[in-house]
């Protein structure tokens, strides 16, 4: 998930998706890709999964610096194929131009992966190069690696604050054992399965079934069985149709979208008032899910499959994709209550897009204007428990205030929306350049009014 625009003006409709802290809905991952677009998101041979490359992994395996791509080709060639378990098994796109050649697609499968467990991923080979170091569990931080629910945690010292039963309506999902405070991170969980989105486009239905049938026996017994355990929503073949209904939609390499089977994460069932968001990491491959309020014992842990904000109707439509009818509170309500809380998310959307135009220059805005539309939202968002749009409101309140001269104001603002940017995206470098944008914003504008305030002074 993308989050280096929350603090940047957007229009309500992109404020409302880039809020999806859940599960990417099918069709946001099912954007048809041409031969040359895939091309030309490939990263350069020789990128780095990271700035610094020497963890154990690599040298247990006398492994390049910078590990270059590995396909059947050049595993013949080299008779190697480290650190992966086995040889790749790639195959060719299918292309609808012959005078247009794209990428293959290849399975590869790293062992003793986070503890006891195996991940298969069908990638490009330049793909799968940036991903070494990220499969190496010394490299995890230590906040991940001894975090309660972590399979790399010995079996008598892990403690989730979690179980997985029976949800009447819904199936399998997660029941809180323990008190959960906002904030706290719930559970940590990592792929079993990661396969690029084109893999759908461009590689034919048989061949492409085959490739994630591989996938899925080459790894342990147990995983396998947790994998097929998981719901299935669209018909057809088993493994396609699970990893369709249980997608994340996650990223490898220079942002290049992927979707992926996390087993345990994966039974957190829908709800349009969530009381968890989750966050990816590309450099360690981990899903991180963590309490956006107080969660009680006894009480299921949901997320929100569509993204937040939206209307009854719209929240309907999406969800048709996942197969289900939400009946959650919210959806349950009375026809008049759910009219209440439309009328109260499109004058949120009103409200955005109102200061946003002032914060750019398209209309006039005043302090007292931005005042009255600030108390407003806040209000809304405690009425329609999005206290998630915060994020995206802080950032353009900020940028209102720096419109109109309130400079103070505004680094009030940008200091909120920073402290939520961290919680909501975590503290990645590559997530954090939208909130240094920002933050920079504001010290121009500073260092200009400083400069005009001492020559106003000058004798």
């Amino acid at each position: 998930m993308v989050l280096s625009h929350m603090c940047t003006p957007i229009s309500p409709t992109m404020a409302s998706f880039h809020l999806l802290f859940s599960r990417i809905y099918l069709l946001a991952l099912f954007i048809v890709f041409n031969a040359q677009s895939i091309s030309a998101q490939l990263p350069n041979f020789r990128t780095c999964s990271a700035d610094i490359h020497h963890s154990p992994l690599s040298k247990n395996y006398e492994l390049s610096i910078c590990p270059l791509p590995i396909d059947e080709e050049s595993a013949a060639e080299t008779g190697t194929w480290a650190p992966w378990k086995r040889r790749p098994y790639c195959v060719e796109p299918f292309m609808r131009d012959d005078d247009i050649t794209g990428p293959e697609f290849c399975l590869y499968t790293f062992e003793s992966f986070r503890g006891d467990q195996s991940l298969s991923v069908v990638t490009t080979p330049a793909l799968a190069a940036t991903i070494v170091d990220a499969l190496d569990d010394t490299f995890l931080p230590s906040k991940l690696r001894d975090h309660l629910s972590s399979s790399l945690m010995a079996e008598a010292h892990r403690d989730p604050a979690f179980t997985v039963e029976e949800v009447p309506g819904k199936g399998k999902g997660l029941t809180a054992r323990h008190p959960i405070r906002k904030w706290d991170v719930v559970l940590m969980d990592h792929p079993a399965i990661l396969a690029h989105t084109d893999l759908f486009d461009v590689v034919g239905s048989e061949v492409r079934q085959d490739l994630l049938e591989r996938a899925l026996k080459l790894l342990p017994e147990k995983q396998q069985e947790e994998v097929l355990s998981l719901a299935r929503s669209t018909g057809g073949e088993p493994i396609e149709d699970i990893l369709k209904t249980n997608i994340f939609g996650v990223e490898l390499g220079v942002e290049i979208p992927h979707l992926g089977i996390f087993p345990l994460a994966s039974r957190i069932n829908h709800d349009c008032r969530p009381n968890v968001f989750w966050r990816y990491s590309i450099r360690t491959l981990t899903v991180q899910v963590i309490a956006m309020r107080d969660i009680k014992v006894g009480d299921e842990i949901t997320q929100s499959y569509v993204p937040l904000g939206l209307s009854y109707s719209d929240r309907e439509e999406d969800l048709n994709h996942w197969g289900f009818r939400c009946t959650c509170s919210l959806c349950a309500s009375s026809k008049r209550q759910r009219a209440v809380s439309d009328q109260h998310r499109e004058q949120l959307q009103d409200i955005y897009f109102t200061l946003n135009e002032g914060a750019i220059g398209r209309s006039n805005i005043t302090v007292t204007s931005i005042g009255s539309l600030v108390d407003e939202m806040e209000s809304l968002v405690r009425e329609e428990g999005l206290e998630a749009q915060l994020l995206v409101y802080y950032g353009v309140i900020a940028r209102a205030y720096m419109r109109v001269g309130e400079l103070a104001a505004a680094r009030r603002y940008v200091d909120l929306c920073e402290d939520l940017w961290v919680r909501y995206a975590g503290d990645e470098d590559d997530y954090l350049a939208g909130m240094q944008q920002l933050r920079h914003e504001l010290d121009e504008r500073e260092k200009k009014a400083q400069s005009s305030k001492e020559s106003h002074y000058e004798p």
